[in-house]
């Protein structure tokens, strides 16, 4: 039984010993590396890349530093396609040499929710945050600019960093449905108000159907505020 212990104990060491001398280049560190080619090439948009197979990850033992050479970056701006060649120094000297192909996506800025926002909450410029997203993936429903979603009321639940459509969120709903508002008739030459009941939602600026319970008469008007409705006499 000692000598199973003493055994497993010098294998632990040896393999400390390993790790402690075992310097690693990574994906990540030779995908950073082709960046700064394509930042020399004249690529000055944020990318993100993604590699068609081949080795990324490099185990060198004894060696304290590393060094990553690219060259030969040869791009297809039709299919978004790149290939170079990938060298890997350790103290000075070539370790390995390789080539990479693969494609590469341009990166965007968006806004998207910092949290959940409930559904009926009003959305607030503090209730964002930007993350960045391959163009390609961006759609025409995509709600993404500040300015779009700050004021917008949430039709749904909107999860934490997940991209708004315009489905998704509308105008503040001011005036419900069954509200008595006054709505104002406007002519060149004079100004006539009612009260009337609203038969649909509205937020500012929509039109909505109303009811004038006085008359029975139905009629569309614009929400002004979540009092009054503007109703032009045609």
């Amino acid at each position: 039984m000692k000598l199973f212990l003493t055994a497993v104990l010098m294998l632990c060491r040896i393999s400390m010993a390993s790790a402690e001398n075992l310097l690693i280049v990574g994906e990540d560190e030779i995908r950073q590396a082709v960046k700064e080619e394509f930042v020399e090439q004249g690529q000055n948009q944020a990318l993100d890349l993604e590699f068609f197979g081949g080795q990324t990850v490099f185990h060198i033992e004894n060696a304290q530093k590393a060094k990553i050479l690219v060259s030969g970056l040869k791009q297809d701006e039709l299919q978004n396609r790149f290939s170079c060649n990938v060298e890997i120094f350790a103290d000075g000297r070539l370790y390995a040499r390789t080539e990479f192909t693969g494609r590469y996506y341009l990166l965007g800025e968006v806004w998207v929710p910092s949290r959940n926002i409930q559904k009926g909450e009003v959305i607030a410029p503090e209730m964002l945050k930007q993350i960045s997203i391959r163009l390609n993936r961006v759609k025409p429903s995509f709600v993404t600019e500040k300015e779009q979603l700050a004021g917008k009321e949430a039709k749904k639940l909107l999860k934490e960093g997940k991209i708004v459509t315009d489905r998704d969120i509308g105008n503040q709903i001011l005036i419900k449905k069954g509200d008595v508002v006054t709505v104002i008739y406007k002519t060149d030459k004079m100004q006539i108000t009612a009260k009337v009941e609203a038969l649909s939602d509205g937020g500012k600026g929509d039109k909505i159907e109303l009811l004038n319970t006085k008359s029975q008469r139905t009629l569309f008007g614009n929400v002004v505020d979540k009092d009054t409705v503007e109703a032009d006499i045609q």
